[in-house]
């Protein structure tokens, strides 16, 4: 309890000494002697404070990090097989190509076996050979010719089909062209015997008339000379054609005529009578064609026997042994080569010797490394970024390093790879940068620093940050108008962590407080004359660039430049 009381009393006493440190200097300046007796940092009539002028210049927003480079690719070449080391043809350092042979075993166990699956070989394919001689004279001759007479007779029968359907549609067509001549020729001879219709005898004198009446006409025009002589001969052609058939229906048919006419109709019989013989002929035709189909049957099931003599041969069966022994000897022969190609290390990638374990004459083994590689022409950066500075980055943003090793030096690369989640506990992003790296010059293994430019604003104006004084949230600056400190209200863009952008709030060439400015209270009285006056600067570095300590990552203000304000 007593504990609780002493530490009770500090706090108030310290609350105390806070109060009275705050109040002092109003009343100090106020008071008739604050002039010789002012305590320090005070002038005659106030706070002594440094004062600059708002002025253009250039200011960049940079994402800084650190990271640690990479190979672009790294490998430990083991060797395949077990041995003797009897030639190294590379050095540490040396540049070497993929499939480059940078060291040979001994190899003569593995020579050895070449020789003897080589002779293994020959022995199976002799074999192979042989049975495959004896099939092709056994029963492969047999199912060959049986399926050629199944192929011949299925042709002949086909054939056969096709020519009985033929002729079976041209004796159709002759039997009803017979029918039909004999009905016309039957016709005939009846309407002469019964001689010509009334009908048909005034239709004849109505065309005599006809062609009498177009013939005078036609002479007439003649005469006009508005047609020619050929029309008007023409005309009596065809009068006297109709006037000789209407002579003839008059005088009646003549028995001669009725001799024709019969003699047609008996024609006309023994065109049907043919007709009908062929008829037989396609009977007989079908005959031949079921015969043909028994053979077409008899000479499947000859076919049938020999392919099933065929497939269940023993032959056969010898022959797809021989085979496998050729193809089993072909593998063995394949493997033992491999292992000679085993005894030849090679390199895997194109690359430069980083380190080189074994020498000649050593024992290698597949659980040793002979050396190993890196591919260099290209490094990799790997790096977090401040999950609220990702957004300002993209694939192929521009880089630009500077390795620890290297003091002053700085090369360009483009990201490569942003991860699309946000580690949770870090709040941070991995990205991989990638760094032409032509002459070697970049060393995996390094550690770097990372400068990621994400927004330039030229001509604009800037003041310190030191300047600025941060309350509730709000930034403001003191400006000095008739020895008094004035607190304004500002408005800030880009902010690089030395300098900051000026939205609004200040005017080009306008003063304000750089030194002092976190005693002031608004309307204190100041003095100008003791302090420093500067300039804020709008050519010097640290206009655009960082605090950058060797050995240090860069603080969270650094890396992602607090931007305020709605520019960018």
């Amino acid at each position: 309890m007593k504990k609780i009381i002493i530490i009770g009393i500090l706090i108030v006493a310290l609350v105390s000494l806070v109060v009275y440190a705050y109040i002092r200097p109003e009343k100090t300046s106020g008071g008739p002697s604050s002039g010789a007796g002012a305590p320090p940092g005070r002038g005659p009539t106030g706070t002594a404070v440094g004062t600059a002028k708002v002025e253009l210049g250039d200011i960049s927003q940079n994402i800084l990090a650190t990271g640690e480079i990479d190979a672009r690719a790294a490998v430990e070449i083991y060797p395949k097989q077990t041995g003797v080391l009897i030639d190294v043809k590379i050095e540490e350092g040396a540049r070497v190509k993929a499939g480059q042979v940078l060291a040979i075993m001994e190899s003569d166990t593995f020579e050895i076996q070449v020789k003897q699956a080589l002779a293994d070989l020959e022995i199976a394919k002799a074999a192979f050979d042989k049975n495959s001689s004896l099939a092709f004279v056994s029963s492969e001759s047999n199912f060959k010719q049986a399926k050629s007479s199944v192929d011949r007779l299925q042709s002949v029968l086909k054939q056969s089909e096709l020519d009985l359907q033929l002729q079976e549609k041209q004796a159709d067509i002759q039997m009803k062209k017979a029918e039909a001549d004999l009905r016309i020729a039957k016709a005939k001879l009846d309407a002469a015997i019964s001689g010509a219709r009334e009908q048909e005898l005034a239709q004849a004198k109505v065309r005599t008339e006809n062609a009498k009446k177009n013939l005078d006409r036609l002479n007439e025009l003649l005469k006009a000379a508005m047609i020619s002589q050929d029309q008007v001969e023409s005309a009596q052609l065809q009068y006297d054609i109709y006037k000789a058939q209407l002579s003839l229906l008059e005088e009646g048919t003549r028995p001669e005529d009725i001799e024709v006419l019969k003699a047609q109709v008996e024609v006309a019989k023994t065109s049907r009578e043919s007709a009908e013989s062929n008829k037989d002929l396609i009977a007989i035709k079908r005959a031949n064609i079921e015969a043909a189909k028994a053979q077409v049957d008899s000479a499947q099931a000859v076919f049938d026997q020999a392919s099933v003599a065929k497939d269940s041969a023993t032959w056969e069966k010898d022959l797809a042994q021989a085979k496998a022994s050729v193809q089993k000897a072909e593998a063995s022969l394949a493997m033992a080569r491999q292992k000679v190609d085993d005894t030849m290390i090679k390199a895997p990638i194109n690359g430069i010797v980083a380190k080189r374990y074994l020498d000649k004459g050593d024992f290698a083994s597949s659980n040793r490394p002979f050396a190993s590689i890196v591919d260099m022409d290209v490094v990799k950066v790997k790096a977090k970024i401040p999950a609220r500075g990702i957004a300002n980055i993209s694939l192929r943003h521009k880089a630009v390093i500077k390795p620890d090793d290297q003091l002053g030096k700085s090369y360009n690369g483009i990201v490569t790879l942003i991860s699309p989640v946000i580690d949770r506990a870090s709040q941070t992003c991995d990205i991989e940068i990638e760094v032409p790296n032509p002459e070697s010059k970049i060393r995996p293994g390094t550690f770097t620093r990372i400068e990621l430019n994400v927004a330039d604003h030229k001509n604009v104006t800037i003041i310190p940050v030191d300047a600025i004084v941060k309350e509730s949230g709000e930034n403001f600056v003191y400006t000095v108008e008739e020895g008094k400190a004035l607190k304004k209200p500002i408005i800030i863009g880009l902010n690089n962590g030395l300098k900051a952008e000026l939205i609004s709030g200040l005017e080009l060439g306008q003063e304000f407080v750089i030194s002092g400015q976190q005693a002031l209270r608004d309307g204190m009285p100041v003095s100008t004359g003791g302090g420093r006056e500067q300039r804020s600067g709008s050519g010097g570095p640290e206009a655009k660039g960082h605090i950058e300590k060797r050995g240090e990552k860069p603080s969270e203000k650094k890396m992602e430049g607090d931007r305020e304000g709605g520019r960018k």
